[in-house]
């Protein structure tokens, strides 16, 4: 009797990965992990009923609390397991969102940065040595710098002519062509970079376009995680 109800939990369990295609979840869990969360299950029942049957009627309150509060663990546990990925990005981005562009050295030398909770990247950089916080954008045919992060950089932004035609979030903006000694991102370092600054109040960030972006080895958005590789 002891072993009862532990094999027909299992045997439930049976029909149902051989029912459900492989690719369908059951209760949320992959097929392996819903073939674990039954054996620890039915070993739980099976100790709970040896229990109930060795204290008599007395602990059935507590066998089933017992029961249920481990079963409650096993499928929880499981289920971290099961979507750890998504739970990593998850709290990647809750950090991005805490520590806008901070980069992450890979064991490569890549600079590896966080998406923010908003679905952009942003980049920590130093321009001709000064901070400078960049949006990662492919659609910007040049580096693009507001004209307070060109002054950061040394940058006489009196002398500009602002000549130059560029699109920006806000519209269509005039600009002024300049080139930078260096765009420091990490240990990536790009020099002599051709590169626009745009009017007072054309852009909220200055842009990390792509001439920066074409000089280096690869760029590339792997599971939500911003990859850079110098040359």
């Amino acid at each position: 009797m002891t072993f009862i109800l532990p094999i027909g939990i299992l045997a439930a369990a049976l029909v149902a990965l051989l029912v459900i295609p492989a690719e369908t979840p059951i209760l949320g869990l992959d097929h392996r992990s819903f073939q674990y969360a039954s054996y620890g299950v039915a070993w739980l029942v099976w100790f709970a009923v040896a229990t109930v049957r060795r204290k008599g009627p007395g602990g059935l309150a507590r066998a089933v609390m017992g029961v249920a509060t481990w079963a409650m663990l096993i499928i929880g546990l499981t289920g971290v397991y099961a979507y750890r990925f998504e739970l990593s990005d998850i709290a990647d981005r809750v950090v991005a969102e805490l520590r806008p562009g901070e980069p992450e050295i890979g064991r490569g030398g890549e600079v590896i940065v966080n998406r923010r909770i908003g679905g952009e990247f942003v980049v920590s950089a130093k321009v001709n040595g000064a901070p400078v916080t960049f949006l990662f954008d492919t659609g910007a045919s040049n580096v693009v710098l507001r004209p307070e992060d060109a002054a950061k950089a040394g940058i006489d932004t009196e002398g500009l002519d602002f000549d130059a035609p560029v699109i920006t979030a806000n519209g269509a903006a005039m600009a002024a062509l300049t080139h930078l000694d260096r765009i420091a991102v990490g240990p990536i370092v790009i020099r002599n970079v051709r590169a626009l600054v745009a009017k007072p109040g054309a852009l909220s960030e200055s842009l990390l376009g792509m001439t920066f972006l074409e000089r280096l080895q690869s760029y590339s958005v792997e599971r939500g995680r911003l990859v850079l590789k110098a040359k």
